[in-house]
């Protein structure tokens, strides 16, 4: 039986956004990219992105690629279904690390992805699905492993 994750419905979802985060949003909803806030003093990353750097306190960054995305770490949760002879669902929360955003990691679901043979470090690309008031990241698997 091919057992894929399902994807939770975005539509209605209203996302928390300030001056510090704007920017991620936006590059997401206009063209798809995954944009960091890095330090222009320091280069350290800062995410979730805040008004100072962790590292010299420094206010003004630059937002920039996060690079390739690998699969840090998943789990796998049964979604209970009112029928019981229904075909059994699984969300896959999963956590991101990005190739040119050291220390930065990013969390999301895994859509529409086979769960038997899934393995940290697998390539990943990127969806945006839209939210109520932006949208949202969804990784896939770069290749399917069915």
């Amino acid at each position: 039986m091919d057992r894929r994750s399902i994807t939770p419905d975005f539509s209605a979802l209203e996302v928390p956004m300030d001056v510090w985060s704007e920017p991620f949003w936006q590059a997401g909803t206009a063209d798809g990219r995954v944009i960091m806030p890095r330090c222009t003093a320091c280069a350290t990353f800062r995410w979730p992105p805040g008004p100072f750097c962790p590292s010299c306190h420094t206010q003004e960054v630059e937002w920039v690629s996060a690079g390739a995305a690998r699969l840090y770490s998943f789990t796998i949760l049964p979604v209970p279904a009112a029928d019981t002879e229904a075909r059994p669902q699984f969300r896959v929360p999963a956590l991101a690390e990005f190739a040119d955003a050291p220390g930065v990691r990013l969390v999301s679901v895994l859509a529409d992805a086979p769960i038997d043979g899934l393995a940290i470090g697998d390539a990943l690309t990127i969806d945006w699905r839209a939210a109520a008031n932006t949208s949202v990241p969804v990784f896939r698997l770069a290749q399917d492993k069915r």
